[in-house]
């Protein structure tokens, strides 16, 4: 015969999950609307009640509680404007969760333009309009690069079937991935390749069969991979002094010397993926993409292979 426990004597409101009490901090739910919030206040000069219950399917009352958090959290940052009934930032608005610069929240919308508008909505706490160049599809085999991500993963190697630029026909080759590059236009692996007993990057569209290899062998340092270098720009000489001022802001380079540098840190591996997606590789007589110019090419010229069509 059933016979009734406590637990079953307790008001269905304390059952489950503890009630949260007035000063817990907020759930990691509520926080993702509170950013909403903010981001909104920050980039858009407004937010309205009706605009976040729509976003995230909540009842008003849920919304009255996320801005009074907000008010707790940030109690000078709110004025409610009658007119367009919606909230929009005092005077002496700070932000409490978006400490973001434009090249945050720029990229937070790249990043985003291809997700469904409801969603970019909760990410971002606004909408706007934003295209980003396309690529071209990546004709990667499925089961190709599961089996790349999992020799990566358990740091194995594969046989593969490759169809390089460099020879006629497919050539089977043992190859040890590490790692992953997205070159701006298409995908790619790093790893050993044993043909050749060196370090070289294949692109995974060109591997036309791959499968598990027994391959047993202890591999030296990819140093290319592991060691960085600076490449240090100015701006081109051709630029007027104007021209030349905008383009250090555009490109966030500072002041050193009487002129204007900007270092990029990268992998000594991907200088020439850089170069090429920038166009800005000396003497190629290409037309730049940027108007910059590189001062330390002879610093990096030895990193620079430019046939990577294997």
């Amino acid at each position: 015969m059933y016979e009734e426990t406590k637990s079953d004597r307790l008001p269905a409101k304390r059952r489950g999950r503890p009630a949260r009490k007035s000063g817990d901090p907020p759930s990691s739910v509520q926080q993702r609307r509170l950013v909403f919030i903010e981001r909104a206040l920050l980039w858009t000069g407004r937010v309205s009640r009706r605009a976040i219950s729509t976003t995230f399917d909540v009842s008003m009352g849920h919304v009255s509680q996320d801005f009074q958090v907000y008010r707790k959290l940030a109690p000078s940052n709110l004025e409610y404007d009658l007119s367009s009934k919606c909230y929009t930032p005092s005077a002496a608005f700070q932000p409490v969760f978006c400490q973001e610069d434009p090249a945050d929240i720029l990229g937070l919308i790249a990043s985003t333009a291809a997700l469904p508008l409801q969603e970019r909505t909760r990410v971002l706490g606004f909408s706007v309009a934003c295209e980003s160049l396309q690529t071209f599809p990546s004709g990667v085999q499925n089961d190709v690069l599961v089996d790349v991500l999992r020799a990566i993963t358990s740091a194995s190697a594969i046989s593969v079937d490759y169809q390089s630029m460099n020879t006629p026909k497919p050539v089977t080759r043992v190859f040890w991935p590490h790692a992953l590059i997205f070159s701006g236009h298409r995908w790619l692996t790093r790893g050993w390749d044993v043909r050749h007993n060196e370090y070289r990057d294949f692109a995974i569209g060109r591997i036309l069969h791959s499968e598990k290899s027994a391959d047993d062998r202890v591999l030296t340092r990819d140093n290319l991979w592991h060691d960085r270098i600076d490449i240090e720009f100015a701006v081109a000489d051709r630029l007027s002094p104007t021209q030349a001022e905008v383009t250090a802001r555009e490109f966030g380079m500072t002041r050193e010397n009487g002129a204007y540098a900007l270092r990029v840190n990268a992998r000594k591996a991907m200088i020439p993926y850089l170069l090429d997606y920038w166009r800005i590789r000396p003497g190629s007589g290409e037309t730049q993409a940027i108007p910059l110019c590189i001062e330390n090419y002879s610093a990096i010229n030895a990193y620079d292979r430019r046939d990577l069509s294997h």
